[in-house]
C-alpha cells in the first residue's frame, strides 16, 4: 500500500519532477502553471515534506523490500538538486526553481533539507566531502540569521499551499513546525558533530 501511494502521487499525478529530481505540490502546480518568472513552481516546505518522508521511508522500509531501490534513488536525485540550489547564505528560497520568485530565505524548508542531507551523510547514502559544505552552511545560516537569543526561529513561512503564501517571510515569521524542523535538524547535526 504504501508503494502503491507513492507511485500515484510520483507518476500517476506526474508530481515528481524527474529532470529537476524535485515535486509539484500538487495538480494545480504541475506545468504547464510556471512561476512569474517562467519558471517549475517546486515549493521549499512542500519538498521538505517530502525529502523527510524519503529519510524516514529509509530509516524503517526493510533493505530487501522491491521498492527499496527507487526510494534511495530519489532521495538521492533530490539531494543532489537541493545541494546545487541552496542560497550562498546556506538557506533555501520559498521557490526552489525560480529565485525571482519571493527570493528570500526560508526556515522550514531549509531545516528539513538540512536534517535530509545531514541524514544521508551520517547513514552512509550521501558522500560526506561533497554534502558537508551544505550541511555547514545551512547549520550557520539557521544559526546566525533565523535564531534569535530567546531560542525563537524566524523567516518561517506561514501555512499554506505555495511560495506567494504567507508573505512576506521576515525575521519576525515564525510558526511552531519551524522550530520542530530546526529541532530535528539539530538531531543529525550533532551526530556529525561529534563524529
Amino acid at each position: 500500500k504504501l508503494y502503491a501511494l507513492y507511485r500515484n502521487t510520483k507518476v500517476t499525478r506526474g508530481l515528481y519532477n524527474t529532470t529537476s529530481g524535485l515535486w509539484y505540490r500538487d495538480k494545480n502546480y504541475d506545468p504547464p502553471y510556471k512561476t512569474p518568472g517562467g519558471k517549475d513552481c517546486h515549493w521549499s516546505r512542500g519538498n521538505g515534506w517530502v525529502f523527510g518522508a524519503h529519510v524516514r521511508t529509509l530509516m524503517y522500509l526493510p533493505r530487501n523490500d522491491s521498492h527499496y531501490q527507487e526510494y534511495v534513488d530519489t532521495y538521492k536525485k533530490m539531494a543532489s538538486t537541493l545541494k546545487d540550489v541552496q542560497r550562498t547564505d546556506g538557506f533555501w528560497n520559498v521557490s526552489l526553481a525560480d529565485t525571482t520568485d519571493y527570493p528570500g530565505p526560508e526556515t522550514s524548508g531549509t531545516a528539513f533539507f538540512l536534517y535530509g542531507i545531514a541524514w544521508g551523510i551520517n547513514n552512509g547514502f550521501l558522500d560526506k566531502d561533497t554534502y558537508m559544505p551544505t550541511v555547514t552552511k545551512a547549520w550557520n545560516g539557521l544559526v546566525e540569521k533565523a535564531l534569535d537569543t530567546n531560542g525563537r526561529i524566524g523567516y518561517v513561512q506561514g501555512v499554506g499551499l505555495a511560495p506567494h503564501s504567507s508573505q512576506p517571510v521576515t525575521f519576525n515569521s515564525s510558526r511552531d513546525y519551524g522550530e520542530g524542523n530546526f529541532l530535528l535538524a539539530g538531531t543529525e547535526v550533532i551526530k556529525l558533530a561529534s563524529g
